[in-house]
């Protein structure tokens, strides 16, 4: 079950520091991702201190369509403190810090998106749209690691922005935000001072209603997002409105139901690939410890 020859590694690694990221081990031992995470997992000499959060990802690929992310690698590599038990005590203050930084990057990338707004929306389009910032950026994850964008393959700095615009009704504003906002996007994904994947989609508040009824995917994806997301500029009247037809859905208790799930399968998960290396070669255990976007980024077929 354990890599003897793999736990020597990774505590001389370990040795003279207080604590790593998880990547910073892959980095020295050739990117042997699953390798590491096994026996970092089974040692009894190795300690790991997580400091993300965790949240839900709708996942047509999963049976439940249920998943956490981050995945259980990218979890690993970017939001766990590595120790030995002599260090754990300042891996959870590392930890801390790590997260503080995390704060940091986020707010940065939301004053982007904030720049990005003031910059390309007049006040009579803000008046009659409610924007939300999602993904990474509200729940202050977002990271700097680099990554290729996925239409283009250009690498990005990190986490992308994601943004939702919200109109009351469609009478020609849907096309012209998604215009400028586009315009926008290649801009700060093309300049190579900025390296900004910015990804958005404008929604009316018919779309929420026709959501709402949470059935198929695509509506399961914008309702979740939409009542995750956090305000970022223009009108928070509309974004009640949004935010009312959700609540009468009771869509928060469904996504809390779908969450409580993804949690319950990633323990499963975890647990059988600790004890089985054989079981990364399942789909489920390798789509919850890789998750297919990720897979380009990993270097794995």
């Amino acid at each position: 079950m354990l890599d003897k020859d793999l736990e020597t590694e990774i505590l001389e690694i370990l040795d003279n520091q207080n604590s790593v990221l998880g990547v910073e081990i892959a980095e020295v031992l050739d990117n042997r991702y699953f390798e590491i995470w096994r026996t970092c997992h089974n040692s009894a000499k190795i300690y790991s201190t997580p400091f993300g959060h965790y949240y839900l990802r709708i996942d047509k690929k999963i049976e439940g369509l249920a998943r956490l992310s981050p995945s259980i690698l990218r979890d690993f590599l970017t939001y766990t403190r590595i120790s030995t038990l002599a260090n754990f005590e300042q891996a959870v203050d590392d930890a801390k810090n790590s997260r503080q930084e995390h704060v940091r990057i986020s707010d940065e990338k939301r004053d982007i998106a904030k720049q990005i707004i003031s910059e390309t929306l007049s006040p009579q389009i803000l008046e009659r749209t409610g924007i939300l910032i999602a993904g990474d950026v509200c729940r202050n994850m977002a990271h700097l690691v680099p990554r290729p964008e996925r239409s283009t393959g250009k690498m990005v700095r990190g986490s992308d922005i994601d943004l939702i615009f919200v109109i009351e009704h469609d009478d020609g504003l849907k096309d012209e935000i998604e215009g400028i906002i586009t315009e926008a996007k290649a801009i700060y994904l093309q300049h190579p001072a900025l390296r900004e994947e910015l990804d958005f989609v404008v929604n009316t508040l018919d779309h929420y209603r026709e959501a709402s009824s949470f059935k198929g995917v695509p509506n399961m994806i914008s309702c979740k997002a939409a009542l995750e997301g956090q305000h970022l500029a223009g009108s928070k009247a509309i974004l009640q409105q949004s935010t009312d037809i959700l609540l009468r859905a009771q869509i928060p208790r469904k996504v809390i139901k779908l969450t409580e799930t993804a949690f319950s399968d990633r323990l499963r998960a975890m647990e059988r690939l600790r004890k089985d290396p054989d079981v990364i070669g399942l789909p489920r255990e390798r789509r919850l410890f890789y998750y297919s976007d990720e897979i380009w980024e990993f270097m794995l077929s």
